[in-house]
């Protein structure tokens, strides 16, 4: 959109001192021509834009056109800029938003304080790349998210390390990336349980609003998952995580029996993998 490079202009410029119109043209993946027309428009609404041709010139911002973010510490400006890169936002869809985000509070970094995030940015990489995701769990990422957001639950069908199927609707809490893989954190039923994104069959959105609980930590669900489960074996899992009496349900602590989940017949005919009998190969 062209308020989105408008705006990315007025923060490089602020963030660079002085660009040309070509390293812009570059940076945001246009045409030299349509940078001149992005230019002579914030000039219309007010911008100070000046422009200097020849040799050593550019396109600057007069007399310190900036908004300032003042009071940060230099270890607080390093925190924060190392922070934005630990996390890979681009399997959430968020990458460009991040990368917007720190240009703008780079430019509103007073001068001095820019060279500290440039240090953050130059002298650290973190490879936080995930396993190659399918399309479908891409497109689960954005069900959830929006879920998410919306606090509306998502109706799904899941495979358990066992093998057996259960299809449900479940209330999410929150998403979390453990060695590569994305896990749904919800409540689903009267349980609340992680389940890995590749383990999900089928995943829907539905207009069942919830509300989330407010004492619900995420961090502290998961440390205390991690400690009672075997997340990188897959084995079966349950919480028993010790909510406000509120959220104690009976149900945490009772052991789920063996009998499997019950589908339509539909959903058998749909998918010859959903049946749960053992695989019998042909003989040789």
């Amino acid at each position: 959109m062209r308020a989105d490079r408008l705006l990315s202009i007025l923060m490089l410029l602020q963030s660079k001192g002085r660009m040309t119109a070509q390293e812009l043209a570059q940076r945001l993946e246009v045409s030299e021509r349509t940078i001149y027309r992005d230019l002579e428009a914030l000039d219309t609404a007010g911008v100070p834009i000046y422009t200097e041709r020849g040799p050593g010139g550019g396109i600057s911002l007069i007399g310190g056109y900036q908004t300032r973010l003042t009071g940060l510490t230099t270890p607080e400006i390093r925190a924060l800029f190392l922070a934005a890169k630990a996390v890979p936002l681009d399997t959430l869809g968020l990458e460009q938003a991040r990368d917007s985000a720190m240009l703008k509070l780079a430019a509103a970094l007073p001068h001095p304080s820019r060279a500290e995030a440039e240090q953050a940015h130059r002298y650290f990489h973190l490879d936080t790349a995930t396993a190659q995701q399918s399309t479908q769990e891409r497109q689960y990422l954005d069900l959830i998210q929006q879920a998410l957001w919306q606090e509306h639950r998502l109706s799904l069908l899941y495979r358990e390390p066992d093998g057996a199927l259960v299809l449900g609707t479940i209330a999410p809490y929150g998403l979390v990336l453990k060695e590569q893989s994305w896990h749904l954190v919800g409540q689903l039923g009267e349980t609340i349980t992680a389940i890995a994104l590749h383990t999900i069959l089928r995943l829907a959105p539905t207009d069942q609003s919830f509300q989330r609980p407010e004492q619900f930590d995420l961090a502290a669900f998961w440390h205390h998952y991690c400690s009672t489960t075997s997340v990188t074996k897959e084995k079966k899992r349950r919480s028993d995580y010790p909510f406000e009496p509120a959220l104690q349900l009976a149900s945490y602590k009772k052991k789920r029996g063996p009998q499997k989940k019950e589908f339509p017949l539909s959903v058998a005919k749909e998918k010859k993998e959903f049946s749960t009998a053992p695989h019998k190969k042909n003989a040789a």
